[in-house]
């Protein structure tokens, strides 16, 4: 049995046409996807413009800070002797006569460091070491040894200088370094000031009891007279 196959160029196969529903496609596509794009193009703009901004602030503090400064270094203060140790004088003497004291003692005589004369220590060291009479009383010792709230206790002393000055100043020991140490403080900057002590002077500290009980202190810068 013949089977007879047709010619398949006279065969009419139609061509497939473009959908008007796939160009709309693109178009719906188009108008979601372009405010999602504009966005992103504004935020890599605002974004490389913040970056921008802060390198500029960033300069703009760095051209600004101030160049560190080299720690002023104090000059060592050269240490001298003073000649001789001078007696009170006569008119001092008297005073203190006056006030109704006696045992006159020499403390110390000694030259004033930077430190005893700065503001921000504000206080007289006397090494105990370094003393010509330890004028205080066993039991003043006992009472400066003593702690109040951690802290060491101190007492009132009555000081004058040769300038006609009297206060009253603070009396404490303390450890400083590896030496015991009494420290003139509280009123001493006041002191300082009143008398135009400075560093490099020499100075002498006596001590005397007023009543024969009360300790005071008499200060003498050396070279006024």
């Amino acid at each position: 049995m013949e089977v007879s196959v047709p010619d398949l160029n006279q065969i009419y196969i139609p061509k497939r046409r473009r959908g008007s529903c796939s160009i709309q496609r693109r178009e719906q596509i188009k108008q979601e996807t372009e405010p999602a794009l504009q966005a992103a193009s504004i935020l890599i703009y605002l974004s490389k413009a913040v970056s921008d901004i802060e390198e500029k602030i960033s300069n703009t503090r760095k051209r600004k800070t101030p160049p560190t400064k080299a720690p002023v270094r104090r000059k060592m203060l050269k240490k001298t002797e003073y000649p001789s140790t001078p007696d009170m004088l006569a008119g001092l003497r008297e005073r203190i006569v006056e006030m109704g004291g006696s045992q006159i003692e020499l403390v110390v005589q000694k030259q004033l460091q930077h430190t005893d004369v700065s503001k921000n220590h504000g206080r007289l060291s006397l090494p105990i070491n370094k003393l010509r009479f330890d004028f205080t009383t066993e039991e003043e010792r006992r009472f400066l040894n003593e702690h109040d709230n951690k802290n060491k206790r101190g007492m009132n002393v009555v000081i004058i200088d040769d300038v006609g000055g009297e206060s009253n100043i603070c009396l404490k020991k303390w450890k400083i370094g590896s030496s015991d140490t009494y420290c003139l403080m509280t009123q001493w900057n006041a002191l300082v000031e009143a008398t135009g002590l400075k560093a490099g002077d020499h100075i002498q500290l006596w001590s005397f009891r007023k009543d024969e009980a009360q300790l005071c202190l008499a200060l003498v810068k050396l070279g006024n007279w």
